[in-house]
């Protein structure tokens, strides 16, 4: 268990180009024989929080051998991540709005071997204008830095930095009907790109009624998606092993719908469903010209020859074509998933202080390797997959009198 947990994505223990920086004291290494991990983690913030500008700076420390997973989640330890904030609020009304906030900062890590793996800036924007709507911008940029968790316990690479840009708007919430809507778009500086689209509306047809509708799309790129690790004894350069990546285009769809419904003062009935699909198609295969470094090496055009079984969907790569490296085979990474999820709670306060809960929960959910998103197809689909269902009473008695 203890060897699992080192290996496991929230230490990667077994990295190769790990360095051992331990002081005898807290642990940062693979150690095969170890009965227990010793780790620590720290957390300081500094701000300013009242007036016209506020400040924040702020640092957050995991050590590599600090483990907490059986009190709470933690799904990476291994940095030193160093932020800081400046803010101008405007509380007071102007001439075109009711209060505004600017905000600019930045940040950066570090892992224990002292590899730069974070370095952002970013800047947001909110502005409540006199008819009770708001408009939010927010942009941000991530540098090129290090990656040392995209080989999965492989050695450090190069992650690509991009630029993302955000906007939204919201309607006057005092409305019958209120409205927003919220776009998302990235660019990499290795020409990736990334869109998001989240528009909603909640309306209340009568007074005990509320509904709230809320679709999402997201459709993204990505040159550098794990696929699987091969050992190579000829891959001096990743001691021993080849690490394969894809370049993946992911399409993502999705509606979570609310309905709230006051049926009598004493008896109320809440109504949750999302529908949720998604689609990862990888294509050209490629792997990392070396460590620390963000080229790749395509198979069948930088290096190597690859095929693809038009039966099995297999593929079969020899990464150096005459040379002395052994051919290798890994199945078809696409993927189509789908689910959906459904609640339905009746709350009935059968006397004062006591209450009856009926809860039906329905989830389904199915898995292809088509790597596309087809409505018709995939509803049907989602119909057709077994459903589980769970029902619950719960109720509680006031004793007092």
């Amino acid at each position: 268990a203890m060897a699992l947990t080192q290996r496991s994505p929230t230490h990667y223990f077994q990295r190769p180009d790990r360095e051992v920086t331990s002081d005898g004291l807290f642990s940062t290494r693979y150690d095969t024989t170890a009965t227990s991990m010793r780790g620590y983690g720290l957390y300081t913030r500094l701000a300013k929080e009242n007036g016209n500008w506020i400040w924040e700076l702020q640092q957050n420390w995991r050590s590599p051998g600090f483990e907490v997973n059986d009190l709470s989640i933690m799904s990476r330890v291994d940095y030193r991540w160093m932020n800081g904030n400046l803010a101008r609020q405007w509380l007071t009304p102007g001439r075109f709005y009711r209060s505004a906030f600017l905000s600019y900062g930045g940040q950066t890590q570090y892992n224990y071997d002292g590899d730069r793996t974070d370095l952002e800036q970013y800047a947001f924007n909110s502005t409540e204008f006199n008819n009770y709507w708001v408009l939010r911008a927010y942009w941000s940029r991530s540098h090129n830095v290090l990656d040392d968790r995209l080989s999965r316990g492989g050695p450090v690479l190069g992650a690509v930095g991009y630029d993302y840009y955000q906007l939204g708007v919201s309607t006057d919430p005092r409305g019958r009907a209120v409205w927003n809507v919220q776009n998302g778009m990235s660019v990499g500086f290795d020409g990736t790109k990334s869109w998001s689209f989240t528009p909603g509306v909640a309306v209340k047809p009568a007074g005990n009624v509320f509904v709230q509708i809320s679709p999402s799309w997201n459709w993204a790129q990505d040159a550098a998606q794990y696929v699987t690790t091969v050992k190579d004894p000829t891959a001096a350069a990743f001691s021993g092993s080849r690490y394969v990546f894809g370049y993946i285009t992911t399409r993502t769809l999705s509606l979570d719908t609310r309905v709230n419904w006051t049926i009598r003062p004493e008896m109320t009935m809440q109504l949750y469903a999302q529908p949720f699909a998604a689609s990862g198609n990888y294509e050209r295969f490629r792997e990392f010209a070396g460590p620390r470094t963000r080229e790749k090496l395509e198979y069948g055009r930088d290096i190597g020859v690859i095929t693809r079984s038009a039966t099995t969907g297999q593929y079969t790569v020899d990464p150096d074509g005459a040379g002395p490296a052994a051919a290798f085979s890994f199945g078809d990474p696409n993927f189509t998933t789908r689910s959906l999820r459904g609640t339905a709670v009746l709350r009935w306060e059968y006397r004062p202080g006591s209450t009856m809960f009926f809860v039906w929960t329905q989830q389904r959910s199915g898995f292809d390797q088509f790597g596309d998103l087809d409505f018709r197809r995939d509803a049907r689909a989602l119909l057709g997959d077994r459903p589980d269902n769970v029902f619950l009473v719960k109720a509680t008695y006031w004793l007092g009198r």
